[in-house]
């Protein structure tokens, strides 16, 4: 995996940031419109050696480049056929660079290896009769231009069956933090530094007052967040109550739920998971907290669920450690050892 660096990321696309050229779309609509795109050469020098002549679109028509060409309505499939062992079968390369200008900027994209057309069927997914191991778009539906995979599950007749392959459109990555963080501690004025309305709803020791509501900007550690896992914290608590937390979207009720229950002088810590939303313009990941009771609260991060590791806004440990890809090629070695075996 390439290493995540602290810095800019492919970030939700908002209000305040189209002067950066990006495109002023919603959250997660960002993904499905390039918003990053790596330009990669798979290999060079395999040659796959073709069994029965030169690939054809039909019978007696060689496949031309640079131009369409018709597979007609032959039930024979198009097929390369290669006996190459340590190389690949089929290498496609494109250097073509597509120019996109939004907003006054230009940026280049890299012209796709492979493409392929959307089934013109409605709602249509990979044939259930299809192999396993077939490839293919969505034409319609939720997500249009879905990739879909065939898996053969074996039985009599064969129990073919096609599944979406997840991408940053459709699915997500978590994202440990290398080591906790305190985003929130409410004993201290740097610990209330990421409280987006401190003013009013906490007192002069700083404690969150009862029946208030605060909301906690997590934007210095990611651009773009489903989930965030953390740990809360309660202390000098006034009387008995409970604490809620819930995403932080401007105007959304508060759930009828508690993240912790705690009685008078209590100090309690409790896991969470809490989803992450958009406060404003200028708040993109946002948790909302509420006391019944006043009280300190502590709020320490271990990670967020996210559509990809370059929305962290930190050095992804699961993205970046050495170690993780020693165990992952002992497990790999491990698993070849038993299928010998």
């Amino acid at each position: 995996m390439a290493q995540i660096v602290s810095g800019r990321g492919a970030g939700p696309s908002e209000e305040g940031e189209q002067d950066e050229g990006k495109h002023p779309l919603g959250r997660r609509a960002l993904l499905t419109r390039g918003g990053i795109v790596a330009a990669g050469v798979v290999g060079a020098g395999a040659v796959a050696t073709a069994v029965a002549g030169p690939a054809s679109a039909q019978a007696t028509t060689a496949v031309d480049m640079n131009t369409a060409n018709d597979a007609g309505t032959s039930g024979t499939s198009t097929e390369l056929d290669a006996d190459n062992d340590t190389t690949p079968a089929f290498i496609l390369n494109n250097t073509g660079i597509d120019a996109v200008t939004t907003n006054g900027t230009t940026i280049d994209y890299a012209g796709p290896n492979l493409q392929l057309t959307p089934s013109t069927a409605a709602g249509s997914a990979v044939s259930p009769s299809a192999v396993g191991g077939a490839l293919t778009t969505t034409g319609a539906g939720a997500y249009t231009g879905a990739l879909w995979f065939t898996h053969d599950f074996g039985g009599t007749p064969a129990d073919i069956v096609s599944a979406p392959v997840h991408t940053e459109a459709t699915a997500n990555v978590y994202a440990p933090l290398p080591s906790p963080v305190r985003i929130l501690d409410t004993r201290s004025a740097s610990g209330r530094a990421d409280i987006v309305n401190a003013s009013g709803n906490l007192n002069s020791a700083g404690q969150l007052k009862a029946g208030k509501t605060i909301y906690i900007t997590l934007d210095s550690q990611v651009f773009f967040a489903e989930t965030v896992l953390a740990n809360v914290t309660v202390t000098d608590t006034a009387a008995a109550g409970y604490l809620t937390i819930w995403s932080g979207a401007a105007g959304v009720a508060q759930p009828d739920t508690a993240a912790i229950n705690y009685a008078k002088g209590q100090t309690l810590s409790n896991f969470l998971a809490s989803g992450v939303a958009e406060h404003s313009a200028t708040v993109l990941n946002a948790i909302a907290i509420y006391t019944a009771q006043t009280t300190h609260v502590i709020l320490d991060l271990a990670g967020f669920i996210m559509p990809g590791f370059e929305y962290a806004n930190f050095i992804v440990w699961t993205a970046n450690a050495a170690a993780r890809n020693a165990r992952l090629q002992r497990a790999q070695q491990a698993i070849r050892n038993a299928r010998r075996a």
